[in-house]
């Protein structure tokens, strides 16, 4: 119950957020709006304000804004026509079409820079474990050591710790290392193991043999430094998110580490166990990700759309109904297909067979 409640909680509000970029681009436009749903399906409950209907519906995968004219512009009537979807330019349609994910893009900055703001949790370069017959251990590494720097580049964290350690295979390392209340000089030289990078691929690291001691602290950024880092940490999340699509799509990594709805439950709800700095990290991956999705060229996505007005703009007209019906049933397709096979990963992982 946790986690279809963690699950409803976090997808509703990126949903939410991802269709009102539409609905207020499309409103300063002059566009109408006929209906604002969250879900698809059935409605649970409908209320009309003004001219538009917002709906609530059973299935909580999705949402869309209808506006006048946007599927079919020859029933616009005359007087309504200036307000509809299909009077506006090329340019202006696409801003409406891209404004969706640039919204979904916009809070994960707003959600990373909050984290920033309250706090991030950082790993402490505590060594807790060195293992036997490792470059550590000869080098004269300790349980409780605390590395201040490598090759003189200060340490505040075990993830800066290991940034140097795995591009640095076979090549001696000058370790600054505090022990109780002295500062001692090491020499390691890392030896090449097989590992993972940050995409899952197998790839030669450096490795010393160590683990890390568990001590994490909090780390506040002021205003304009929370600001900075929230717009890094989004820009370098969208980064990996196209990298990892690019390279399931090409095969460079499986196919099995594509995840649905149940995966996202299930991580929301640990999230939201592990507290509200995690729960929102957790939410700005999600938000960079449907950002994402909803860029690539598929019809029925927003990148789909954006793909057939950038036909319109350059044809001079818009493509024919045939052409677009058929798009629309191929992307349907498509789309169907990635949610099936991601479903069927989430109960492989469910039921443990992966």
């Amino acid at each position: 119950m946790e986690a279809v409640l963690s699950f409803i909680l976090v997808i509703g509000v990126l949903i939410v957020v991802h269709e009102m970029g539409h609905f207020l681009v499309a409103r300063k436009f002059g566009v109408k709006i006929e209906k604002f749903s969250i879900g698809f399906g059935p409605k649970i409950f409908s209320r009309t304000v003004g001219e538009t209907e917002y709906r609530l519906a059973w299935i909580p995968l999705g949402g869309y804004v209808k506006m006048l004219g946007e599927n079919d512009p020859e029933q616009v009537s005359p007087e309504e026509r200036d307000r509809s979807f299909s009077a506006l330019p090329v340019s202006k349609r696409m801003a409406i079409a891209a404004a969706g994910p640039v919204a979904n893009f916009i809070l994960a900055f707003f959600l990373f820079t909050a984290v920033f703001w309250v706090g991030i949790p950082v790993l402490e370069p505590v060594v807790g474990k060195v293992l036997p017959k490792s470059p550590a251990q000869m080098a004269g590494l300790m349980p409780g050591d605390k590395i201040l720097s490598v090759n003189g580049i200060p340490l505040s964290s075990w993830n800066d710790l290991r940034k140097q350690i795995e591009t640095r295979a076979g090549k001696t390392l000058h370790v600054i290392v505090k022990r109780g209340n002295v500062a001692l000089p090491v020499e390691i030289v890392p030896r090449s193991e097989i590992g993972s990078d940050l995409y899952g691929e197998k790839v030669p690291q450096g490795k010393i043999g160590v683990a890390p001691q568990g001590e994490i602290r909090q780390v506040r950024y002021g205003l304009f430094d929370g600001l900075g880092k929230g717009f890094l940490k989004t820009v370098n999340v969208t980064r990996i998110t196209f990298v990892s699509l690019y390279k399931i799509l090409t095969g460079a990594i499986s196919s099995k580490n594509l995840g649905g709805p149940i995966l996202i439950a299930q991580m929301s709800a640990k999230a939201a166990k592990s507290g509200v700095v995690n729960l929102l990290i957790f939410m700005g991956f999600i938000s960079v990700t449907l950002g994402v999705m909803n860029l690539l060229p598929v019809p029925v996505l927003d990148g789909g759309h954006m793909l057939f007005l950038a036909a319109e703009g350059i044809l001079r007209r818009p493509l024919s109904i045939r052409v677009r019906e058929l798009s629309m049933q191929v992307g349907f397709v498509i789309l169907l297909t990635i949610m099936v096979f991601a479903f069927y990963n989430d109960l492989m992982r469910l039921f443990g067979t992966r």
